[in-house]
């Protein structure tokens, strides 16, 4: 028999939740990378799936990459990992449908990462997040650098990646790095409840908000207000928007 995926779906109605399930410390290998990067156009062309939910099993959610397999790559052939598993982020972030990340334990290194790329985070009480590359001369090499700071703010970011430093739960909410907090055992209940509340709303609209945020932070200032009103005057055609003003004059009459 082939061995079970480390990346794997279980999907219930309309929300997926996306499994990083490597025990026990859930270290993401180069194969682990390539499987998530297939997943990713998988997520986004089926569409019975409105939100997603990123979570580890058992009780961590990643303790990051697996060095022992990485200390053996050539700087070259780590080049390449870096390439494949920063493309597999960005395709994570630039997914159309929600995505909320599901914290609880170890969120380091390159699962903080996967975390971040997420649009919300969900942490528990036992959440600890840290990037600890910095200790092995060596840096954040999938977005930490660019979406951090677009959330805790540049100084904050530059403490918490030259320091290596953990951050727990309650800390990471005050900083921004989190955006719930739940009680143990109790990040992936609401956070399933939250993708539902995403997936329950119309596709269409979800779908153009979120490319409006997500292409909108690639952009210059000026720029982001011409994008907003493209999706938003696109909306204007969709059936969903149609059936809906409909309903709003039947109401008026």
């Amino acid at each position: 028999m082939p061995p079970a995926p480390k990346i794997r779906l279980e999907t219930s109605e309309a929300v997926a939740t996306l499994w990083i399930d490597h025990p026990p410390l859930n270290l993401l290998t180069l194969a682990m990378v390539d499987e998530l990067s297939k997943v990713m156009p998988a997520l986004e062309k089926d569409d019975g799936i409105l939100a997603v939910v990123v979570a580890g099993a058992g009780t961590q959610f990643s303790g990051g990459m697996d060095l022992r397999e990485w200390s053996r790559l050539s700087p070259k052939d780590a080049q390449d990992a870096i390439t494949r598993g920063s493309d597999a982020f960005m395709a994570l972030e630039h997914l159309t449908k929600p995505t909320v990340a599901a914290v609880a334990g170890l969120c380091r290194g390159a699962g903080a990462e996967l975390a971040l790329a997420c649009d919300l985070r969900i942490a528990d009480e036992t959440a600890m997040f840290s990037h600890p590359e910095i200790r092995v001369a060596w840096m954040p090499s999938h977005g930490a650098t660019a979406r951090l700071p677009r959330l805790i703010g540049r100084s904050k970011a530059l403490e918490v990646l030259l320091s290596g430093k953990e951050v727990r739960a309650l800390d990471a909410l005050r900083l921004g790095l989190v955006d719930h907090l739940a009680s143990p055992g109790g990040a992936l209940p609401e956070a399933r409840k939250l993708a539902a509340l995403f997936a329950s709303k119309p596709r269409s609209a979800v779908k153009a908000i979120k490319r409006a945020l997500t292409e909108g932070e690639e952009k210059p200032y000026r720029n982001r207000f011409l994008l907003e009103s493209q999706h938003a005057v696109q909306l204007l055609w969709s059936d969903e928007y149609k059936a809906a003003m409909d309903r709003l004059r039947e109401k008026k009459d």
